[in-house]
């Protein structure tokens, strides 16, 4: 996975905190091209502690800015996090695995493109009208 400039949603803070997610993924997936299986299980680790922390911060926002989607963006959240513990029990080498983290990709990328850039739209509509 690469970082693409369609992945931004204007917020620099959460610009930041996704492309660290996108590079983790890559990291993932070269680790599991070249068979290394430490360093995917470690990388996994990492992604699921960058992508429970950028949940937590997208989710405060969201009750900030009265964000009426919250409930069905926590819930994409939460299948995320099930779909990153399911790819934690995986074996580097399976059939499985791959298809899981090809998953993760397409994920990560509809995500971005259409909930975070829904909310980052109306968070930013918000502090322009001086409601944040």
């Amino acid at each position: 996975m690469e970082w693409k400039d369609e992945y931004r949603v204007g917020i620099r803070d959460i610009d930041e905190q996704h492309l660290a997610i996108v590079e983790c993924i890559a990291s993932i997936k070269q680790a599991v091209a070249q068979y290394d299986r430490q360093s995917a299980d470690a990388n996994i680790v990492r992604l699921a502690d960058l992508a429970q922390t950028h949940f937590k911060v997208e989710e405060s926002l969201m009750r900030i800015h009265d964000y009426p989607r919250l409930e069905e963006h926590a819930d994409d959240h939460k299948r995320f996090s099930f779909h990153l513990k399911t790819l934690q029990a995986s074996l580097v080498t399976t059939d499985h695995f791959h298809d899981r983290i090809h998953s993760l990709d397409e994920w990560w990328d509809e995500h971005i493109q259409k909930d975070d850039k829904s909310y980052a739209l109306h968070f930013l509509k918000r502090t322009a009208l001086g409601r944040a």
